[in-house]
């Protein structure tokens, strides 16, 4: 299936735009299972025939709104990651790294709540959230190498890995699934953040091996 191409024309620009804000809006309340284009064309006063003219179906009208999204999320996390790097210091600038990353994600968190289900079963969705997560792994990695001197583990690349999945992976599912799904532990959004921060300081900072090669 061929890309959805925005209008050049400035009236149909501004149609497109609502249509895609009206979608974004409908997905954060309801989730893709209570996605309808009818319900888009009521909020966006934008017909039901332009919208399929346009978009062709219901799942390219989610795929335009998720690279709208993906777009969106990507500038901030550069954002976020050029701020971490002006801190000074490893452990601060790797909780200012993870901390730039949760506030991306938590401000996004319903519609990209809403995406990773639906990446679940839409191979582009899915393809494209997987591109733009390797793109912040290795901003982060980025931000974080200049301080690879001072981490104990002999192969900083790796320490560096492992650190963004442990964040990245814990702060997604938290997203995906809620505060309690695999344990019955309750912790803050900030809680939970500072604690990563700490956990993947710990790891890169003070690493120790755990058997001799």
């Amino acid at each position: 299936m061929s890309a959805v191409r925005p209008p050049k024309q400035r009236r149909s620009r501004e149609s497109y735009e609502r249509v895609l804000d009206a979608a974004h809006t409908l997905l954060e309340e309801n989730g893709f299972e209570g996605f309808t284009v009818q319900e888009v064309a009521a909020r966006s006063g934008v017909s039901i025939g332009a919208i399929y003219e346009r978009f062709g179906n219901k799942e390219s009208l989610l795929r335009a709104v998720h690279a709208r999204l993906m777009a969106s999320m990507s500038e901030a996390n550069e954002a976020a990651e050029a701020g971490a790097a002006a801190v000074d210091g490893p452990a601060e600038a790797i909780a200012a790294s993870i901390a730039g990353m949760a506030r991306v994600m938590n401000d996004n968190r319903k519609a990209l709540r809403a995406f990773m289900h639906l990446g679940a079963v839409d191979e582009v969705i899915s393809a494209r959230g997987s591109k733009a997560s390797i793109a912040l792994s290795k901003e982060f990695k980025r931000t974080l190498m200049p301080y690879a001197g001072e981490f104990r583990h002999p192969r900083p690349a790796i320490a560096l890995d492992i650190a963004f999945r442990i964040a990245y992976s814990t702060l997604a599912r938290r997203v995906m699934y809620g505060p309690v799904f695999e344990s019955d532990q309750r912790l803050s959004w900030k809680r939970l953040v500072d604690e990563l921060s700490a956990a993947c300081a710990a790891y890169l900072l003070h690493w120790q091996p755990t058997h001799t090669d």
